[in-house]
């Protein structure tokens, strides 16, 4: 099934990424305001956890308008009747702290044999933790940059096979977990495991051409400006909380 106007599925996946241009860095600082992701141009908002009731989340869903332009170019390169479905992307810190929590139940509810320990690391490989300044600056949601998303045909938004459920805390859920040779003891067939593989290499090579990077434990999770964007880039990172600061009592 050919899903891309390029054939991007003959190239592995690999997370070393293009330095962008000074001119693309002043796009993406004067491109800074929150803009709304509307179902046109071959995006379709899904707006997973609003639909979910997860605390904290708005009805519409938003953006970076840099972040948003670039969506919209990689979706015009799909073929006609693909485009982007977006699981999530502008999130308040309300909502990342619910979905942490959220994260962390099912991996103790997978695990019962875990200490809390090991519990808390596996959840923090799939959500971050909203107090984790250590590792995030600004959290990568929180700040417009982040986008969670997967192709879809835009006539029905049923998604393209990617192997794991958006969200599955589990091993395949590792962006490049189908480059390795297929392994039948995995539950995979080996059509299948080819098939996710393709979809997969067509996602990460489209993002990656428009500037985005890819957290590496998550095939749907992209970055651009935010601060995971440049750890994988090797910049400063751009993007500041899109979150108004509350205010504070005289």
């Amino acid at each position: 099934m050919r899903i891309s106007a390029a054939d991007h599925a003959l190239v592995a996946i690999d997370f070393t990424y293009p330095l962008p241009d000074a001119q693309t860095l002043a796009r993406m600082r004067a491109e800074n305001a929150p803009c709304a992701l509307e179902r046109a141009d071959g995006l379709f908002p899904e707006n997973s956890y609003y639909r979910a009731g997860r605390k904290g989340c708005a009805e519409g869903m938003s953006a970076r308008s840099f972040v948003s332009r670039r969506l919209r170019e990689t979706a015009a390169r799909l073929a006609p009747e693909y485009g982007l479905l977006l699981f999530d992307a502008y999130r308040s810190r309300e909502t990342q702290a619910d979905l942490f929590q959220m994260v962390l139940d099912d991996v103790r509810a997978a695990h019962p044999d875990w200490d809390a320990a090991a519990v808390e690391r596996q959840a923090r490989l799939f959500a971050a933790h909203p107090d984790d300044t250590a590792r995030f600056a600004v959290l990568p949601h929180n700040s417009g940059g982040a986008v969670d998303l997967a192709i879809c045909r835009m006539d029905t938004g049923e998604i393209c096979d990617f192997g794991t459920a958006f969200d599955a805390a589990e091993p395949a859920s590792r962006t490049d977990f189908f480059e390795a040779p297929h392994d039948p003891a995995l539950g995979f067939s080996s059509e299948r495991w080819l098939t996710v593989r393709h979809n997969r290499r067509v996602l990460f090579n489209l993002m990656k051409q428009a500037g985005f990077s890819n957290y590496a434990e998550e095939w749907w999770h992209y970055d651009l400006g935010d601060c995971l964007w440049g750890q994988a880039l090797g910049v400063d990172w751009i993007y500041p909380s899109m979150e108004a600061e509350p205010e504070r009592p005289a």
